[in-house]
């Protein structure tokens, strides 16, 4: 027989143990140590007689049988003990005895040697015994229960985790809501400007805290590649690397260096990049930015984006969508874009219109209309939208009755078809674009096209392939076209398909005078002189800032050197597609700090934040896609904005495009006027118009409707616009139908409930700074702020602190602690506060039981439940308080006084309401099966129970 020698390990103070010997159901809990002769001897205390002895190591045995309450003891001077835990088994491996142990902190199994375990007095154990609660039982009752109940709602919300954010309620209920839900496959369509991605931040710190955010990959325009980097690291601490940047991967297996990726779409999507992303591993959580972007239309080829996301898809169990325009009155397109996250509820989403209950197992959407600051107040007032409307000049009559011929003789030439045909009818509705916008952008156009026309070549080297002019003809009859310089990508286009070739007989001869009409309107343009005079002005005197939005380049750079010109002292910033992200972001800066004015085309219309100094937005042309005037808007409508928002637009009552779009705003108008007010659903939002505005133009197809009227006629058109905004209605009207089932945060029932919040963080550090040591020398700032003075054994164990223990500041108020560096932030990315917070969830706190006089009597006991998957991981956890009324011995969950009792500070301790062990453990059982009915009433499919802890009870003697 081979002798294997074991290495014995000794048994701590407060063990349990088994004489080898002896009745093996007899247990004895240690009590000291001593060492004779080289040799370890225990002393034990038993449990059948009390009687106390000594004995040898080797005669003893684990004695902690399943049911028992543990904790982990570490032997090392760098691991952190595992906390308590439920002894669910013991074993018996190569002479040594282990626990499996379920750890209360996490819901893990673990097997442990049973001599690094010592036996907890836990909260069934004191309260069964009833045994007489020491003096200050009450208040550390109450401040381990806060210190759960913060815990637990900093992990399912994220909203106590870091200072540099101040989470509104409805971000936190979104947070809350994935955080409890069977699945973290989410479409997150709040409104534009409710703070998308805060509320991604906040939910990376909460799954963090369950290990599930360790690896994390952000896919987004490249427009707010940097943004996306800057509110990671700024307003949650987390650093995320820009691939195609601050990285590049050569090869697979460097992936395994990096967690925190963002990557801009278009990088992702070719064939180069999906493939280097293929191979990147498994994420735990994805986010697609702007997911609309991933449109998929049935019977038409897959986009690159679509295909991009399909196989990252494969990548994570956590894939989370945000767009502010979920649905944009394509079904199919929102039915795909559904499938993408859950590709398990394919058949159910065939029958959505039927079934709404289906997009809300999938959509969380908030509204302006509906989200509040934790005051209740409403965030957004809506905006004020003026139509400043330019009339022509002669010079300008004259130039675009010129112009209107010169684009029917063009798409005349159109009809002959082929792919001649479609390039000019291509840049003809070039033109009209640019014409709407300024005469200074049409004349660069046309002024290219004589150039052309002359044979003059300018060597440009890159070209537009046939196969690139299609896909951007495609955009552009729907109103997408993303490019700020149409004149030279119309120049492009005609350099492919025909040459120097003119596109009509004469036409030369029409191009040479409409560009030398273009310069007589250019030295009476009305347009920019209404802009200046009459917006402009009265805002400079007032020194407010003014952003100023067209659809491209050549407009941009008019209206900059006229700003230049006009207000010398004033500088001015700008935004557009050639500028690199590091540029954009240094005019961004730039406006908010400094610059007067900020000129951005559509480049700047979607993801980036210009609402911290300014209020007011001038649309100096009308795009045909109308959605984009609702994303220019939500540049400055948007959360943190302090003022009503005013927006401008102008119309110059030339050509027949400009005539169109105002007709159009007029009756969208109109009819969101009517609707507010028949409305009895938000009656009580003043803001309810603006949403109906925004609602109804990002579906209204009018570039359908201006691109097939060629001929230009205002009486064709007007039935079709009120076609165009019946379809807009209809879609609304689906949308509607589909999101009906959705829950997004209601103020009315938010006030219903118990949330956390610096109120209770207050209520906690006052209560336990004082019983772990520590002074608090005074109060400043109303009470906010408490100043310390800590023993001198913590010096230099919170790095916060700076090795200071006397004159410490910590606060609970987000805007002090970042007005004064001297102001230590109290959250749980503070070393000091967490293990403040530790300490009172700790056994040696106490608090486990006590006798409290409350509003009723009975028995209140504070429950943690937690849920797994299938796979035996826990995911999910609540903290619950269940009180068992004297009165009827029904146990009801969430009590309504359970909030105040957490804040009202007691000493009082009272008589238990009776010590007879049985009725005592009847209470107990009674409100566990309560806690096992609410553990159970959330199982699903997906989620399934794993453990049910009591952390705290308390007897409560209501008032006679």
């Amino acid at each position: 027989m081979v002798d294997v020698s074991v290495p014995i390990l000794i048994p701590g103070k407060d063990c349990l143990v088994a004489h080898r010997k002896r009745n093996n159901d007899v247990l004895g809990v240690i009590l000291a140590h001593k060492t004779e002769d080289g040799a370890t001897f225990v002393q034990v205390r038993w449990g059948g007689d009390g009687a106390t002895e000594w004995h040898p190591v080797d005669e003893l045995r684990n004695g902690f049988r399943p049911g028992h309450i543990v904790q982990d003891r570490p032997r090392s001077n760098t691991r952190k003990t595992l906390g308590t835990g439920t002894v669910i088994a013991t074993r018996e491996i190569a002479r040594s005895d282990l626990v499996l142990v379920q750890i209360h902190g996490t819901g893990e199994n673990r097997l442990l040697p049973y001599e690094n375990l010592l036996w907890i007095r836990d909260a069934q154990f004191k309260y069964e015994r009833a045994k007489a609660p020491e003096s200050d039982s009450a208040e550390r009752f109450r401040l381990k229960t806060l210190a759960y109940a913060l815990d637990s709602w900093n992990q399912i919300t994220g909203a106590l985790d870091h200072l540099d954010v101040d989470p509104l309620p409805h971000q936190i209920d979104l947070v809350h809501r994935i955080m409890t839900s069977d699945h973290s496959n989410w479409l997150i369509a709040d409104d534009v400007g409710l703070g998308k991605t805060i509320e991604v931040g906040l939910l990376l710190r909460a799954m963090k805290y369950r290990r599930q955010a360790r690896r994390v990959l952000v896919v987004c325009p490249a427009s707010v590649v940097r943004q996306w980097q800057d509110e990671m690291k700024y307003k949650f601490n987390e650093d995320f690397q820009i691939y195609g940047s601050d990285f590049h991967i050569n090869q697979p297996s460097h992936w395994s260096i990096y967690d925190k990726v963002i990557v801009s779409i278009d990088r992702a999507k070719s064939d180069l990049h999906s493939s280097t992303f293929a191979d990147s591993g498994d994420w735990d959580v994805i986010v697609f930015d702007e997911a609309h972007h991933l449109s998929k239309v049935e019977g038409q080829e897959t986009t690159q984006r679509y295909l991009l996301a399909k196989r990252l898809q494969h990548l994570t169990d956590s894939f989370i969508f945000l767009t502010g325009t979920p649905h944009q009155g394509k079904t199919d397109q929102f039915a795909n874009l559904l499938r993408l996250l859950r590709p398990d509820l394919r058949r159910r989403l065939t029958t959505m219109f039927t079934d709404p209950s289906v997009v809300a197992e999938i959509v969380l959407r908030n509204r302006k209309s509906l989200v509040t600051d934790a005051s209740g107040n409403f965030l957004f007032r809506g905006q004020d939208t003026n139509l400043i409307e330019v009339p022509l000049s002669e010079s300008a009559r004259l130039f675009d009755r010129g112009l209107q011929k010169y684009l029917r003789e063009g798409y005349a030439a159109s009809e002959a078809g082929g792919n001649i045909g479609r390039a000019i009818g291509f840049v003809m509705t070039t033109y009209r674009k640019l014409a709407s916008s300024s005469i200074v952008a049409i004349e660069r156009a046309l002024l290219r096209r004589n150039a052309r026309l002359q044979g003059v070549d300018e060597n440009r080297v890159q070209r537009m392939s046939a196969a690139e002019f299609e896909e951007m003809r495609e955009a552009f009859d729907n109103g997408e076209d993303g490019e700020d310089n149409l004149a030279e990508v119309a120049d492009d286009v005609t350099s492919v398909n025909l040459g120097a070739n003119p596109f009509f007989i004469d036409e030369q001869r029409m191009i040479a005078d409409l560009c030398a009409a273009a310069k007589e309107v250019k030295k009476n343009d009305l347009k920019l002189e209404k802009f200046l005079s009459e917006i402009v002005d009265p805002l400079h005197k007032r020194q407010q800032r003014l952003l100023v939005f067209t659809e491209y380049r050549a407009t941009q750079e008019y209206l900059v050197e006229a700003l230049k010109t006009h207000y010398p002292n004033s500088s001015v910033a700008q935004i557009n597609g050639s500028m690199s992200l590091d540029e954009k972001r240094a005019s961004i800066d730039a406006f908010n700090e400094r610059a007067r004015f900020m000129v951005s085309t559509e480049a700047g219309g979607e993801g980036i934040n210009l609402h911290e100094k300014c209020h007011i937005l001038v649309n100096y042309d009308l795009p045909w896609n109308p959605r984009r005037l609702v994303q220019r808007a939500g540049r400055l409508y948007r959360y943190g904005q302090q003022e009503r928002v005013i927006v401008f637009n102008l119309m110059a009552k030339d050509g027949f495009d400009n005539q169109t779009l105002a007709v159009m705003l007029e009756r969208v108008s109109n009819i969101a006027h009517a609707m507010s007010k028949v409305s009895n659903e938000f009656e009580f939002y003043e803001g309810l118009e603006t949403e109906i505005v925004g609602d109804l133009l990002e579906r209204v197809d009018i570039a359908s409707v201006l691109a097939a009227n060629r001929d230009m006629d205002m009486i064709r058109s007007k039935p079709e616009i009120d076609e165009a905004i019946s379809r807009a209605r209809e879609a609304q009207s689906q949308q509607k139908r589909l999101f009906s089932r959705i829950e997004g945060y209601d103020p009315r029932v938010a006030a219903t409930l118990h949330t956390f919040g610096p109120e209770e963080v207050l209520a906690f550090l006052e209560g336990v700074i004082p019983r772990r040591g520590i002074k608090i020398r005074g109060r400043m700032y109303d009470g906010r702020v408490l100043e310390l003075e800590l023993p001198e054994e913590m010096r230099g164990r919170f790095s916060e602190f700076g090795g200071r223990t006397k004159g410490v500041r910590v606060t609970v108020d987000r805007r002090l602690a970042m007005r004064n560096a001297q102001i230590v932030p109290m959250d749980f990315a503070n070393s000091f506060f967490r293990e403040l917070i530790e300490h009172a969830k700790s056994p040696e706190f106490g608090g486990e039981y006590t006798a409290m006089p409350g509003p009723e009597s009975g028995v209140l006991s504070i429950y943690k439940i937690r849920w797994q998957n299938d796979q035996g991981i826990p995911r999910w956890e609540a903290l619950v308080p269940i009180f068992l009324p004297e009165s009827d011995g029904q146990a009801i969950a969430n009590p309504g006084f359970f909030g105040s009792i957490l804040l009202a500070a007691t000493g009082e301790c009272v008589p238990p309401n009776t010590t007879v062990p049985a009725e005592r453990r009847k209470s107990l059982a009674l409100m566990r099966d309560r806690a096992n009915a609410e553990l159970a009433a959330l199982c699903s499919p997906l989620r399934h129970p794993n453990d049910i802890v009591l952390l705290a009870a308390a007897d409560i003697q209501g008032e006679k």
